[in-house]
C-alpha cells in the first residue's frame, strides 16, 4: 500500500469501528494507532480491508507475525 491507500483505509477503519485498538480496546487519539493485519501478510494475509484492523503499537508489535492476539502471547489468556 502506498501512503494515500494506507491514509484511506485507515480512515475507513476509523469509521467502522472508532478510535479503539482491536486487541486492548483502549481508546486512542487516531495518530497512536497503527493498521495491524489480522493475517499477517508473511503467513499469506493481504491489504484488503477484511484483513485490516486498528491496533495500538504495543499490541501491533507484541503480536508480530503470529496468528493470535497479543495477550495470549504474553501468557495472560483472557
Amino acid at each position: 500500500m502506498n501512503s494515500r491507500q494506507k491514509r484511506n483505509k485507515k480512515q475507513q477503519l476509523l469509521d467502522l469501528y472508532d478510535s479503539n485498538c482491536w486487541w486492548c480496546r483502549q481508546n486512542l487519539p487516531q495518530e497512536k494507532l497503527t493498521i495491524e493485519h489480522l493475517l499477517p501478510k508473511s503467513r499469506g494475509g493481504s491489504n484488503s480491508f477484511e484483513n485490516l484492523r486498528l491496533s495500538c503499537f504495543k499490541c501491533n508489535n507484541t503480536r508480530g507475525n503470529s496468528i493470535y492476539p497479543p495477550i495470549w502471547i504474553k501468557g495472560n489468556y483472557f
